[in-house]
């Protein structure tokens, strides 16, 4: 029974033996020593106060489109909120009666042209007959064999055919430009329309208002459509009078249109004298980029006003500022990465940037990122910057 017992116990001990020998040895990972943080230089650069305000798009120009006649309107090309170009057909009228009349009076203008023309070379031939029964008399006289009264009835003749002339001319230059003058009145009645009917955008812009439709009438004086020139788009913004003085035509701003998912830098166009008796600010036009499209009168903006600039300043990310009981500071870090908080005091503001007036210089290794865990004489382990 021993002996059995002997044999179980070597058994086991063989297998733990096995089993030992199975495992690999195992080490404890490493871990990183130091808080994680983001950092940067601290460098010298230009700044600007950032004035953050609400605007919306404005047009400088809007175009109504005219006609001097009453006609139907065969089709219409475009609908309200419509973006056109210059040239750009809005609709078309049926000008069928118009051209009938253009084309008589056109007929009636090269009848009395014609008949001008005709009627002045005949004259003409006759003031050089009576010429030249004249200068044959005059001959005749000077040798004798002419009578004073032959020359004089010669000379008579002569005038008489100028006089007719000059007056017959006369009438028929008048019929002339009367029938020219019929037919530039039909040309002016038919004025921003072209020659099929189409009556086109003046400018580049939007349609704001469309009066007509497939089959209703235009009438004379009364616009058609109404454009509003996107050439001439401007940013409005009202500021106080606190800021207003700060501003001059030309100054840096930022406009960001949310509708649009657009956003440029740009520049104060107009500024104005006088304050808006209604809500006592002030209105300032920001000049839109010529590439900028899709504007739409309406549109809200946010702007950035840029004052107060300042050069060679040192500069900071705001977010990298923070707040204690005595002021405001930053955490620096040694080349050791040891941490060390130093009060700052700050100056101009804007653009996510803060000026740092005292407590630093500028070369500095700021922590941008993770400074709220550190306190002074934590070691620190920088990471790369997270885009």
């Amino acid at each position: 029974m021993k002996k059995m017992w002997l044999q179980v116990g070597a058994l086991v001990l063989l297998c733990v033996m096995l089993s030992s020998c199975g495992k690999k040895d195992e080490t404890p990972e490493t871990v990183e020593q130091g808080i994680p943080v983001e950092v940067q230089t601290v460098s010298l650069g230009a700044i600007s106060t950032e004035n953050k305000l609400s605007g919306t798009v404005v047009s400088g120009k809007t175009e109504q489109v005219y006609v001097s006649l009453s006609a139907r309107c065969s089709e219409t090309f475009v609908e309200v909120g419509d973006s056109v170009k210059a040239g750009q057909l809005l609709c078309k009228l049926d000008l069928k009666s118009f051209q009938d009349n253009y084309e008589i009076a056109e007929l009636s203008y090269q009848t009395a042209k014609k008949n001008f023309e005709d009627q002045a070379k005949l004259l003409d031939q006759q003031i050089e007959q009576q010429e030249k029964n004249y200068n044959n008399t005059l001959a005749l006289f000077q040798m004798g064999a002419a009578s004073q009264m032959e020359v004089d009835t010669a000379k008579l003749g002569l005038d008489a055919a100028r006089v007719n002339r000059s007056s017959s001319l006369s009438q028929l230059e008048l019929a002339v430009k009367n029938a020219q003058k019929g037919m530039d009145q039909i040309t002016d009645t038919l004025k921003n329309v072209d020659a099929n009917g189409g009556i086109p955008s003046p400018v580049n812009g939007t349609v704001v208002s469309l009066s007509v439709g497939k089959d209703s009438y235009v009438s004379a004086g009364m616009p058609i459509a109404v454009v509003e020139s996107s050439d001439s788009m401007k940013i409005s913004v009202s500021v106080s009078e606190s800021l207003i003085g700060k501003l001059q035509v030309g100054g840096r701003a930022h406009v960001k249109l949310s509708a649009l998912n657009q956003s440029f830098d740009t520049t104060i166009s107009d500024i104005a004298k006088t304050v808006n008796p209604a809500n006592r600010l002030y209105t300032v036009q920001l000049t839109v980029p010529k590439e900028v499209s899709g504007l739409l009168s309406g549109m809200f903006a946010d702007v950035s006003l840029y004052t107060d600039s300042r050069e060679n300043a040192v500069i900071v990310p705001t977010e990298s500022l923070l707040l204690q009981a005595d002021g405001q500071f930053v955490v620096l870090l040694d080349e050791k990465q040891t941490a060390r908080r130093v009060l700052v005091q700050t100056g101009l503001i804007g653009d996510g940037m803060t000026e740092i007036t005292s407590g630093l210089s500028g070369g500095e290794t700021l922590v941008t990122v993770g400074q709220s865990y550190l306190k002074d004489g934590d070691v620190a382990r920088i990471v790369p910057t997270q885009e």
